[in-house]
């Protein structure tokens, strides 16, 4: 019997509807067939790995739709922004009456219940289905990544690669919106903490300014995907890419000091999620800060936590991402002495025992700026001590300029998560199933408390390097591949483990010391 005619009874039971399977700890599709002896679970879209599954199928119909109202045209499925993937068709810009005939023929393949196909072709027949539908790039990053044959799913003459499985047929994605934006259009999907519904729509201009100007760092450096920056690696053009890199962020790190003086700022805060390069741009904008005749005090934000009194999550743990964890109130009468006397005593917190150690003296000079670190930077809750006009609030995120190709794009989640797991690995002896395990509290406290003050920031930076994933590679692999398949976090791991083999491995030896990558790899100028 296939697991598609088992789920049925199982369906009432989810928070979502189940999408895939997951067998012998491996995630698989719904059309394989049950064995007596599996040992299996369902997968519904109320979960990680079920709502990607979801995203990859709609988008699969998407790219089905777009075929078929504009035959040889190409299709680009950015990032995310507004709540939806931001997406292009080459050369042709994209109005609302396009937008509502690519609508209309997603809603009729849907409702066709066509069944989606799996297949294993021979590298030499999977070239040909792939250079009839002009994906010459996706062929190139298939074939870089081993001779095994290369995996294409079809559906009613339309051919594309996903990473990971997909549904079995069209009708599992009813559920969507296509909305005009831009040039293109945005598509809209459930979330997995709401699967039954499409998530509210957000203007984020900024966030959206912000992958902009990635894009132009990518077109400057001359890479759009992960086999054009194979390409350059092989040809010897890997430190080239490292210099531009670092020079894009550092003449950008420099602009933004030259606006906080400008601007006659006296507070800076600097908020994002884990592992997106926090500690190392306050320590490097504090020396353009220098350079322009300011004075930068930094502080953090991790030394107002409350001590004992952490609050509990869900799952009845030390919820150290929640609001509630600090002492907001003395946070912000400190900031309000700074302001109106230029003095405060800061409190020096102590992890080991989780309470105060004492207290610094901190003192402002006319030509002071306070850098304020931490996740909250951007909640307006910890910034009513000072006078909004003298804050500059600054969003760091990992945010990936590089594809995997024209339809799968790299998620800024696992950028950070592979920087988290090479740290916490080298500098906190902390095993890949341990982080892995971390992560899902860490990733809903930041969308509980950090994502929707995102948009309050003056201005956003992206952390992200365009060459890191491949001088990565060396640190995480081998940290992933320690996670055994009786692990819970196996399929996880091996899915991180795929995305690094498309890339080529590359020397670390040309990072310069002050880059924000040394934070995770090591060898770096600060001290931290």
């Amino acid at each position: 019997m296939k697991f598609a005619d088992l789920a049925g009874k199982y369906n009432q039971n989810t928070a979502g509807d189940i999408i895939a399977v997951k067998k012998n700890n491996i995630i698989t599709g719904l059309d394989e067939t049950a064995g007596p002896d599996d040992d299996f679970v369902f997968i519904d879209t109320s979960s990680l790995e079920g709502i990607r599954i979801y995203r990859n199928t709609l988008k699969f119909v998407l790219v089905k739709a777009v075929s078929d109202l504009f035959p040889g045209t190409r299709l680009k499925i950015h990032y995310s922004v507004n709540n939806g993937s931001f997406c292009e068709l080459a050369g042709r810009n994209v109005g609302k009456e396009e937008v509502n005939r690519i609508r209309k023929r997603m809603k009729y393949i849907i409702g066709r219940r066509l069944p989606i196909e799996k297949n294993v072709y021979e590298t030499g027949h999977a070239k040909k289905i792939l250079e009839h539908i002009n994906r010459t790039d996706l062929l190139e990053l298939l074939s870089a990544n081993g001779s095994g044959g290369i995996v294409l799913y079809s559906l009613e003459g339309a051919f594309d690669y996903f990473h990971g499985i997909l549904a079995p047929d069209t009708g599992y994605v009813d559920l969507f919106e296509l909305r005009h934006f831009q040039n293109g259009f945005l598509m809209f999907y459930p979330t997995r903490f709401n699967p039954g519904a499409l998530p509210e729509w957000k203007t984020q201009k900024k966030l959206a300014r912000a992958f902009e100007e990635i894009r132009q760092w990518g077109d400057a450096i001359g890479v759009d995907n992960i086999s054009d920056l194979n390409a350059l690696a092989q040809n010897g053009g890997m430190n080239g890419i490292i210099r531009v890199s670092e020079a894009l962020q550092e003449k950008k790190i420099g602009y933004i000091a030259d606006e906080i003086k400008r601007k006659g700022k006296s507070f800076v805060f600097i908020s994002g999620p884990s592992s997106s390069g926090k500690t190392t741009f306050a320590k490097r904008l504090e020396v353009h800060l220098k350079a322009v005749g300011l004075k930068a005090h930094p502080i953090s934000l991790d030394d107002y936590y409350k001590g004992g009194n952490i609050p509990l999550d869900i799952s009845g743990k030390k919820d150290y991402e929640s609001p509630d964890a600090f002492d907001i109130e003395r946070f912000n009468g400190d900031l309000h002495a700074l302001q109106v006397k230029g003095r405060a005593e800061i409190p020096d917190y102590d992890f080991a025992t989780e309470s105060r150690k004492g207290c610094r003296l901190l003192e402002m000079e006319r030509n002071g700026v306070v850098i304020v670190e931490g996740i909250h930077g951007n909640n307006p809750a910890f910034s009513t001590g000072v006078d909004r006009q003298l804050i500059h609030k600054l969003y760091i995120s990992a945010l990936t300029s590089v594809s995997i190709d024209d339809h799968n794009r790299l998620s800024t989640t696992d950028a950070r998560l592979f920087r988290r797991l090479v740290r916490d690995y080298k500098y906190r002896g902390a095993s890949a199933e341990r982080t892995l395990g971390m992560w899902e509290d860490v990733r809903r406290g930041e969308d509980l408390h950090i994502f929707p003050f995102q948009e309050e920031a003056d201005e956003i930076f992206n952390s992200t390097l365009i060459y890191e994933h491949s001088v990565l590679k060396k640190y995480a692999e081998p940290i992933l591949r320690e996670v055994g398949q009786d692990s819970e976090y196996y399929t996880l791991a091996r899915r991180l483990l795929v995305i690094l083999s498309y890339f080529k491995e590359a020397d670390d030896t040309e990072v310069p010391g002050n880059s924000l990558l040394r934070e995770f790899i090591g060898g770096s100028v600060f001290n931290y």
